[in-house]
């Protein structure tokens, strides 16, 4: 009857409840400790390979648990905002309301089936607005027609910009550095999304 109420109980609490309860559970066991003679430690470890054997998973099985478990690691550390993870990336060079903007932007036009160049644009005209869009076209081309993944394009646009704050950057910095951070922002959110 203990065991079923238990059970019942277990079934109620949230995942990290269990975790924890089950963490304690095993500290509080009646097993063995471990055996510091010598003489002991080999029916220890007999045990425990056997133990082991029994629990053995395949891959599948492996891949799907590891796939729970990061779900769950991200879910309870919290995962990174697009926001913070664009200041990390572009440290001073942007201010926290243009990468607001750019975000919000990205966020907005990730599938509006528009050309990733267009989109682009989208995300920067708010902060880059004394630019003609078909000046920040031939910039953001480059950075579109780079394949997704390949980040050479994408570094050397971020590395031929100063790491200087905004303001002492030149209208021409100001738009690289922009579009830049539109083209990493979109994928980043394509890749939350996937």
């Amino acid at each position: 009857m203990v065991n079923h109420r238990n059970s019942q109980s277990q079934t109620s609490l949230s995942a990290e409840n269990l975790a924890q309860q089950e963490m304690l559970q095993s500290v509080l066991t009646n097993q063995p400790p471990y055996p510091w003679m010598p003489a002991e430690a080999s029916d220890y470890f007999a045990e425990a390979i056997d133990a082991g054997d029994e629990l053995t998973l395949s891959d599948e099985e492996a891949q799907l648990g590891w796939q729970a478990f990061s779900a769950q690691l991200d879910a309870f550390w919290g995962e990174t905002s697009i926001q913070t993870a664009l200041a990390q990336r572009f440290a001073r060079r942007l201010s926290a309301d243009i990468i607001d903007q750019i975000t919000a932007k990205a966020a907005q036009v990730i599938n509006n089936g528009r050309p990733l160049a267009e989109q682009l644009i989208a995300c920067v005209r708010d902060t880059l607005a004394g630019w003609d869009d078909a000046d920040l076209q031939v910039m953001a081309r480059p950075l579109a027609h780079a394949m997704r993944g390949q980040e050479e394009i994408l570094d050397a646009t971020i590395n031929s910009v100063r790491d200087i704050e905004w303001e002492s950057l030149s209208s021409m910095e100001q738009a690289r550095i922009s579009l830049a951070a539109a083209r990493w922002a979109i994928d980043y959110v394509t890749d939350q999304k996937q």
